[in-house]
């Protein structure tokens, strides 16, 4: 008797299960190990590449809602307020934009860290408080974090900036 080259030989297949079922088996193998290689490819790839040329005056902004609007611009306010020492009244929403981040880092790397390296939809919020402009970041969900040393999200190509083509 001469076998397929696909076929299953009867050593290969133990009592009762069919080449189908070994298939199967086969493929749920191939995905709980292929998982964790996609789990680590997603959560970073490279660090934080920033753009010299870039402004954030080039960033269009959006109207902003009140912070009762906004749960993330009322989380915002909180953590500033707590942080500076000074009332929430006291402190002004400069603007509440969605924008989009170069990587995961949301426009807040920190040094060491790796990031994905793919656009992110999210969200930047400037507060003022004693004159001074703070900004925290976001994705689409989630919370907002306060950014220390904040980068610009890409700018806004339907906005006619400076780095739209001619």
């Amino acid at each position: 008797m001469s076998l397929g080259r696909n076929e299953a030989r009867p050593a290969d297949v133990p009592k009762g299960m069919t080449p189908t079922d070994k298939r199967k088996i086969r493929s749920a193998a191939y995905s709980l190990l292929l998982a964790p290689a996609l789990a680590l490819a997603i959560a970073g790839c490279g660090s934080e590449a920033t753009d010299p040329g870039a402004n954030v005056s080039d960033v269009p902004t959006s109207s902003s809602p009140t912070p009762n609007e906004d749960p993330k611009v009322a989380e915002a306010i909180a953590d500033l307020s707590e942080r500076q020492g000074v009332k929430s009244e006291e402190i002004t929403v400069v603007s509440n934009d969605e924008v989009t981040w170069r990587d995961g880092s949301l426009g807040c790397p920190e040094p060491g860290k790796m990031y994905t390296m793919a656009l992110t939809d999210g969200v930047r919020v400037v507060l003022e408080a004693a004159g001074k402009q703070y900004e925290y970041h976001g994705g689409k969900t989630g919370s907002v974090t306060f950014c220390e040393d904040p980068q610009p999200p890409v700018p806004d190509k339907s906005s006619g900036s400076s780095d739209s083509p001619q």
